[in-house]
């Protein structure tokens, strides 16, 4: 946190509710240092799961959100709407933010 300035790489932040092994406040306390300061971030938070993913849908979308993400990092590719828009927490389950516009 106290050097959170210092961060210069677009991140992408995984923090569950159900991990076990660090508590998810931490996530959420770098997700809004980062932003504050106007930096390149994303937190992706999957309710009721563990430090490692055990419920295969939220396998399945993580690996989709770390595609998009590299793609457009490393490879220009256009951002996705979960990436550009986000996806509201009232929205969850229901729009997936995959899409490209």
């Amino acid at each position: 946190m106290f050097r959170a300035d210092r961060i210069e790489t677009p991140l992408l932040i995984m923090a569950n509710d159900g991990d076990g092994a660090v508590p998810w406040y931490q996530g959420i306390e770098l997700f809004t240092a980062l932003r504050r300061l106007e930096k390149p971030c994303w937190m992706l938070n999957y309710n009721d799961d563990e430090h490692n993913l055990s419920k295969r849908a939220n396998m399945k979308d993580l690996d989709k959100r770390m595609m998009q993400f590299f793609d457009h990092y490393l490879k220009d590719a256009p951002a996705p709407e979960w990436m550009t828009k986000g996806v509201p927490a009232l929205e969850k389950g229901k729009n997936d933010g995959f899409g490209i516009k």
